[in-house]
């Protein structure tokens, strides 16, 4: 049935009758496993099909995952997503699955990071990275008054699609935001979220406020906190589970300043993600090394200040720092970066960083960083890429080890159709050395070798190749992080959209 489902599917897509019927599928096979995982030639299917179909203000979307493998007991084709939303000047009603925030998340956040996918490390199932809710949304907005109203389900996206839906289900959310804008440039909210699973109730509340003040300057306060349960309110100490967040942003001309501060304990609800005030960096080495926020205990602030010139030079200065304390036992993350781009001529540009940081919660210490990033625009709309990064640090394990990570990125491309790329990295890490059948004697310099070619076909179809051995690690994206895990072969992804 589910199948039948599948084909009938596409072809009502394929027929396209209307105008107001948009299409969007991505599709992925594999041919290849983990580093030192049997066979080595494992095949692989995913697919995601999107449809959305507007019809004056109403508007309704489904998503369809499968996934394919040898072993069928792997295998699923669900109907993951459906939603019908109706949307005027002041109205928005969602049913079914959709995406919300409350305030900067403190409370609550739904999200979907387009085109990127999971994989369960445990059962090796790919699907969609995605965090909806599954219930009613309601919303009002005025000139003065901002009003939201949900019940639903959040998505927990640790189990794949064909899991149980009371595990990936678990929390039934009531929740009501108010937005009042009395004074012009301030506005005041107010939250209150009630949470049941398997019997128990919490509830929790927030406050807010944000305004613009001279000179440029805008301000951000929010505070969350459970009620109940022996918490007093507004209270900042480990004997409270609170959320505090508040930023303050400023432009003058070419120059910018933005500081942020948060102060998380017992907030760790599955379903909110506090803004984790962590730089999210393009280069590799940086990305690959961030730092995953605790909400259950941690402190910190990010001050960042730019500076864009006229002639299209920036500089960039971030300094992060992170407190936490799990298992009680107390760790830092602490992070000074710099980047400076300069703008040669009007078809060259050349970006260098340099970074210094520390991670106790993973033991590394004396951590440097260093990279150079050059673009250039050639005749006949040709292009050339190429990105050197370089870092190091101590692993204060027993013995310590000193680190080395290299990666070099070449990208030729032919707008507005092709680009072909060389990625290759290499790593003296003991932790991704080792290669678990071989002695530890045997050890080596790890290499990761691959090759990317990308075709644009049209405005509407796109596929691309990759073929070598990719390096896996943490992976950050509008905020999120997740892990991304390694892989030695082929892989062919192909993007459809109408």
């Amino acid at each position: 049935m589910k199948n039948r489902l599948f084909i009938w599917l596409f072809i009502f897509g394929a027929g396209r009758a209307w105008a107001q019927l948009a299409i969007g599928n991505t599709a992925e096979y594999q041919v290849g496993n983990l580093p030192f995982e049997k066979p080595n030639d494992l095949t692989a299917f995913y697919n995601q099909l999107n449809l959305s179909y507007q019809w004056r203000d109403w508007r309704g979307n489904i998503k369809l995952e499968r996934f394919q493998r040898p072993r069928n007991d792997k295998d699923y084709t669900e109907l993951t997503q459906r939603s019908l939303q109706y949307a005027n000047r002041n109205f928005n009603l969602a049913l079914g699955n959709f995406y919300e925030i409350i305030g900067r998340g403190l409370l609550l956040r739904s999200y979907e990071i387009p085109g990127a996918i999971l994989e369960n490390p445990g059962q090796r199932i790919r699907y969609g990275f995605y965090r909806d809710i599954d219930g009613a949304l309601l919303k009002y907005q005025s000139e003065r008054l901002d009003l939201k109203l949900l019940r639903g389900k959040p998505l927990l996206n640790t189990f794949p699609p064909n899991f149980a839906g009371d595990l990936r289900r678990r929390h039934l959310v009531d929740a009501v935001e108010t937005k009042l804008r009395l004074i012009p440039d301030w506005a005041a909210g107010g939250a209150y979220l009630r949470d049941r699973r398997g019997g128990k109730l919490k509830e929790y509340g927030a406050v807010s406020l944000s305004g613009n003040l001279p000179h440029e300057i805008q301000l951000y306060a929010e505070y969350a906190q459970r009620l109940g349960g022996g918490n007093k309110r507004f209270d900042l100490s480990d004997r409270s589970s609170h959320a505090f967040y508040t930023s303050v942003n400023f432009v003058a001309g070419p120059f910018g300043l933005s500081a942020e501060f948060k102060d998380y304990n017992d907030f760790f609800l599955q379903y909110n993600d506090p803004p984790p005030l962590i730089k999210e960096h393009p280069y590799a080495v940086l990305n690959r090394s961030t730092h995953f926020i605790e909400p259950r205990n941690e402190t910190g602030w990010q001050m960042e200040i730019f500076l864009n010139t006229a002639q299209g030079h920036t500089a960039v200065f971030n300094w992060t720092r992170a407190d936490s304390r799990p298992f009680q036992k107390n760790n830092r993350f602490e992070e000074w970066f710099a980047e400076f781009g300069y703008a040669l001529d009007e078809q060259t540009t050349v970006k260098t960083f340099f970074d210094r940081s520390e991670d106790q919660l993973l033991f590394e210490k004396n951590r440097y960083a260093a990279g150079l990033y050059l673009e250039r625009e050639w005749p006949q709309q040709l292009g050339t890429s190429l990105d050197l990064e370089y870092q190091t640090f101590t692993r204060d394990f027993t013995p310590s080890h000193q680190v080395k990570n290299y990666i070099a990125t070449m990208t030729v491309s032919k707008a507005p159709r092709l680009s072909a790329g060389v990625i290759w990295e290499r790593t003296t890490d003991p932790l991704q050395t080792d290669n678990p059948q071989t002695a530890a004697a045997e050890t080596k310099p790890r290499h990761w070798l691959g090759y990317t070619l990308g075709y644009q076909f049209s405005n509407h179809y796109l596929i691309n190749l990759f073929y070598g051995k990719r390096r896996g690690g943490p992976a950050c994206t509008s905020g999120i992080c997740y892990e991304v895990l390694d892989f030695e072969g082929l892989e062919i992804r192909a993007n459809l959209t109408f």
